[in-house]
């Protein structure tokens, strides 16, 4: 990969830059660079490029070999250029069946991923009408009280839904939220069964959504698509009439990553 001269220029404008610079001189290596080859390559001092490796060592975004004196690309900057690359070509994937549903229910569109035991909001559609939700991309919500949240969830391994419980506090955010272990591993069940996941004011007093989950190759729930909106002109029995557009366009979505599909439509909508 190649970065612009001009690209390289402004970044060497701006002192929160240095890291990194340092990152992208030594992607476009091809071999293990040494300190003062990286401090000519970017131009910045060695005293400071030498503790900005260090700080970035100890992060593991960079890897030193001590005998050598020189330093590589790190596990941690290789995962985050995978999970970019991923989002991305998630987001691609699932633009058009966001825009889709965006149209069909004028309402929010989200799709959410899993990180850290939490979701995430990766990307997002607006609602049509006056009045949308407050929800912002990057945003981390509860997974155990949300519809994409539970969608994601209903699909983990049990070993990881043990692991989850033990190691994550399930808060009462309303009176509807379950917030024992038990209810919650009875309602992934029922998840499982009709292929979707509803959160009806578990999360917030006053929103209603409903999520459907999209697969990888090894039929784990990589994300979910879901509508969500404020309960006056969304009610449970509305979100449910979205039930099986919404698989669908999971469906689709998880088609178009080359992935097969393994809920069976016909018995959830």
């Amino acid at each position: 990969m190649h970065w612009g001269k001009e690209l390289h220029e402004m970044m060497r404008m701006y002192s929160s830059m240095k890291a990194l610079q340092l990152l992208v001189a030594l992607a476009e290596s091809e071999e293990e660079v040494p300190l003062a080859k990286l401090s000519a390559m970017t131009g910045i001092p060695p005293s400071s490029t030498h503790r900005i490796l260090q700080e970035m060592q100890h992060c593991g975004f960079v890897i030193k070999d001590d005998a050598r004196k020189c330093y590589r690309v790190g596990f941690e900057a290789r995962l985050l250029a995978l999970q970019l690359q991923k989002t991305n070509f998630l987001y691609e994937a699932a633009k058009a069946e966001m825009t889709y549903l965006n149209d069909l229910s004028l309402e929010t569109i989200h799709l959410i991923g899993e990180e850290d035991r939490e979701a995430v909001y990766l990307a997002k559609l607006g609602a049509k009408n006056s009045v949308g939700l407050h929800s912002a991309v990057g945003k981390r919500i509860p997974l155990h009280c949300t519809s994409g949240g539970k969608a994601l969830l209903a699909w983990k391994s049990e070993s990881w839904l043990k692991n989850y419980l033990e190691h994550t506090e399930l808060v009462r955010y309303t009176s509807k939220t379950l917030a024992d272990p038990e209810s919650l591993l009875r309602e992934l069940e029922v998840i499982r069964i009709q292929g979707y996941a509803v959160d009806n004011h578990e999360h917030h007093t006053d929103v209603v959504c409903i999520a459907a989950p999209i697969f990888d190759v090894d039929n784990q729930a990589l994300a979910a698509i879901s509508i969500a909106a404020p309960d006056y002109r969304f009610s449970l029995e509305k979100a449910l009439s979205y039930g099986k557009e919404l698989l669908q366009c999971a469906a689709r979505i998880t088609e178009k990553l080359g992935c097969n599909y393994p809920i069976q439509l016909s018995k959830s909508s």
